[in-house]
């Protein structure tokens, strides 16, 4: 039977139920009239989610026969994107494995979002990596054993065409996030890395082992982006991150680490190398608890951040009056394109800069996720959020 950790109804020593709904048939036909509502031609962005399927086709999703079906159609219309959700998939047909593998061969951007695969899918991509096209792979939230991010790392060592690689929420522990980072470090082509919520498994995370780990890998100098959200960061791990932000011939681009501990002082060592260096052009400190204190080292730093676009700050607790130095940076040589303060502290005088720097159009509506109003009942203005 399936080699996974949910269960799988599938058993070919049985007779199949007789079915209390009649429901809908469920053909490579239908599939590509699914395809054509939410695509446009030349239809090559496939789509499947197992949540849709099952409220459409009226009945629960079949491990063996409808995936057959899903690897069909993929064989016979060839994509240039795959995203496919919440599947199990099982090791049975060894032949149905083989086939899904060989219709992502020309797939230039794979989606495998909370699925649950066997080892033996994992081999075979390993064994097709050098005649793969991909450039994009996304595993969020499937869930990776340690023999899995082996296999994985083999893959990132042959493959010549991939660029990003997406592991968030993969059941990814300190110890095998060492094994994915020495296969970025030496893969030819991986320039982006996502590593959301890695875990410490039974002992606290060790977030020393993951900035070590993260200094060796800055140290190549090749990665373009890094996200590590959920990850107990502290402020002190910012330090190797710092160093290399503070290098002119750094190439790092886009860095998110939301949701993390780093404090005013993490803030502090980021924006300083970033002020040095002034390659960084997407920075995320959303939920980090930076304070007033570490919003002020923002301000202070944010005019010589010279190719900043985008600087998210949602929920941080600042309080007006770092909030207020943030947006009067706005009116120096600041070329950011987006800037995210909603979930701070605000006062009157945060409002009427905001109004200020709109009427001017120093802002735009597009660049800021708050505005202004009127108050009849305070009679000023308030700060409000702005979708």
């Amino acid at each position: 039977m399936c080699d996974v950790i949910l269960p799988c109804e599938y058993n070919p020593r049985e007779c199949p139920r007789p079915a209390t709904k009649k429901s809908r048939l469920f053909t490579i036909l239908l599939l590509y009239c699914w395809q054509r509502e939410y695509d446009k031609r030349p239809y090559r962005q496939f789509q499947f989610k197992r949540l849709t399927f099952e409220q459409r086709i009226g009945r629960r999703y079949h491990c063996i026969r409808d995936f057959r079906i899903i690897v069909n159609y993929l064989l016979r219309r060839p994509q240039l994107s795959v995203q496919i959700s919440s599947l199990v998939v099982s090791n049975w047909d060894a032949g149905l494995l083989k086939d899904f593998v060989r219709s992502l061969l020309p797939v230039w951007y794979i989606e495998l979002k909370l699925m649950r695969f066997p080892r033996e899918f994992f081999v075979m991509l390993r064994l097709n990596a050098s005649k793969m096209n991909v450039s994009q792979l996304s595993l969020e939230g499937t869930p990776l054993s340690d023999e899995d991010v082996r296999i994985l790392r083999e893959f990132l060592l042959v493959s010549k065409t991939l660029r990003r690689l997406n592991v968030s929420s993969c059941n990814l522990t300190q110890f095998n996030f060492a094994v994915i980072a020495d296969g970025v470090y030496k893969s030819p082509g991986v320039r982006r890395l996502s590593a959301n919520r890695l875990l410490g498994m039974s002992l606290s995370l060790d977030t020393e082992k993951i900035s070590s780990v993260l200094s060796s890998l800055l140290m190549q100098n090749t990665l373009w982006a890094l996200s590590l959200e959920h990850c107990e960061l502290t402020a002190q791990d910012m330090i190797p991150i710092a160093e290399h932000l503070a290098r002119t011939n750094s190439k790092f681009r886009r860095l998110r680490i939301a949701c993390n501990k780093i404090g005013p002082d993490g803030a502090f060592f980021l924006l300083r190398g970033m002020s040095m260096g002034g390659n960084l052009e997407l920075l995320d400190l959303s939920y980090c608890s930076i304070g007033t204190h570490g919003g002020e080292w923002v301000a202070k730093y944010l005019a010589s951040c010279r190719r900043l676009q985008i600087l998210h700050l949602k929920y941080n607790d600042m309080g007006p009056t770092a909030v207020n130095l943030i947006l009067l940076t706005m009116k120096k040589q600041c070329k950011l394109e987006r800037l995210t303060l909603y979930g701070n502290h605000f006062d009157s005088r945060t409002a009427m800069i905001v109004r200020r720097l709109l009427d001017a159009e120093v802002v735009l509506h597009s660049e800021l996720d708050i505005s202004y109003t009127y108050d009849e009942a305070l009679q000023d203005y308030r700060v409000v959020p702005w979708r």
